[in-house]
């Protein structure tokens, strides 16, 4: 298969970028590990060939290479953040994510690591809606690597310093439905309405950080994400629910004129009955 070229004209990260290879320095910098500096010329050059992916077997090779260096240069993170593997397109992305990985590795490892610097920056700037190779990935790392899936993807995403918008809600509802336990959604819907510090222990890449809070933003589409949520028959505790009907109150006066909001309301009366 034959890709279209991609260039950082086209990176919808561009204005983050701003003053990006400082911050990637003082990362190097606070490191255990000393990053040879072989390691990150070698990155850097996998940086460009990823800009030019043609076909599916570059992509292959590419995440072999992608993932060998990684593996013997350590620092996994600071190395995928000069190569910047978020900048290719949907189609090579999406082969990069079922290709880098080697092995039952740590969830909290290298899973949550090709997460965060392939898949999490696309979403945390999406607008429209997600492309289909894209969400399909997505969907069938997420069935594989819950644990990654929770802690490098939805976690920082509802933590999104905006709130999230309708196409993201639409990528975390097709990841809820599809990729998760019932009991895991249930238990990380109960951790984001606890307000608790473990909020906070998401995985992302430095320089993504200033697009992620420490605490949810109640949007129109935050509201219908639980509405698609508890209707998918996830069981909230009692206290979840208290806290949803708490927030929900809060923000009646600001979406009091919002057909979503007002959807969410009628759904949620006789729901808060049978919790």
């Amino acid at each position: 298969m034959q890709f279209s070229s991609c260039s950082e004209n086209d990176d919808p990260m561009t204005k983050f970028e701003e003053g990006k290879q400082e911050i990637l320095d003082g990362v190097i910098e606070e490191v255990d590990e000393y990053l040879e500096p072989q390691v990150e010329e070698t990155a850097g050059g996998l940086k460009v060939r990823l800009l030019s992916l043609q076909s599916t077997a570059e992509a292959v090779k590419l995440a072999g290479d992608i993932r060998q260096l990684c593996k013997e240069g350590g620092q996994s993170l600071v190395i995928l953040g000069i190569i910047e593997p978020w900048r290719a397109d949907d189609e090579p992305a999406a082969v990069l994510v079922s290709n880098l990985l080697d092995g039952n590795e740590d969830e909290l490892g290298w899973p949550s690591h090709v997460l965060c610097s392939v898949i999490l920056p696309k979403l945390l700037v999406l607008k429209e809606p997600a492309s289909r190779v894209l969400l399909t990935a997505i969907v069938d790392y997420s069935k594989v690597h819950q644990k990654a899936a929770e802690y490098a993807l939805l976690l920082p995403l509802m933590l999104r310093m905006e709130g999230i918008n309708s196409p993201i809600c639409d990528v975390i509802t097709r990841i809820v439905r599809e990729s998760l336990q019932p009991g895991h959604v249930s238990a990380f819907c109960q951790k984001l309405l606890s307000d608790e510090a473990d909020l906070k222990k998401f995985i992302c890449l430095p320089f993504h950080q200033c697009l992620i809070g420490s605490k949810l933003v109640w949007t129109e589409s935050l509201f219908n994400l639980m509405q698609n949520i508890l209707n998918h028959n996830i069981h909230f505790t009692q206290d979840s629910v208290d806290r949803l009907v708490q927030h929900a109150w809060v923000c009646a006066d600001r979406f009091s004129k919002s057909l979503k909001f007002g959807k969410f309301l009628l759904f949620l009366s006789p729901n808060v009955l049978l919790c």
